[in-house]
């Protein structure tokens, strides 16, 4: 009996279809995979993606999503997880930021 099912994409291979495809899906640039993280039934692969464009660049607003893959490296879903400014505080927002009142000369 002949196997017509091809052996599951490798972690490499489902970063590269999860870079691919939400930029496809979504029509915004994606700019690098963050995680790759094996399922039973599949991949899930977290992905940077230039959500806003903005000058200059270092303004740009970026998003993390979280995209599903079945064993075959096909979309299941995805969702946004992250908003925030390039050069940031990943996964911070700006108005999400904490406040230090703080005097910057008490001891710690």
């Amino acid at each position: 009996m002949v196997d017509e099912h091809p052996p599951p994409v490798s972690a490499a291979a489902a970063a590269a279809a999860a870079l691919r495809d939400i930029a496809d899906v979504i029509g915004k640039e994606s700019q690098s995979a963050t995680a790759v993280l094996p399922t039973e039934e599949g991949w899930t692969v977290e992905v940077e993606v230039v959500d806003d464009r903005r000058i200059p660049p270092s303004a740009d607003m970026l998003a993390l999503y979280e995209v599903v893959l079945d064993l075959d490296g096909e979309i299941l879903s995805y969702r946004r997880t992250r908003r925030y400014r390039r050069g940031s505080a990943i996964g911070v927002a700006d108005e999400e930021l904490p406040i230090d009142d703080e005097d910057e000369d008490a001891p710690q």
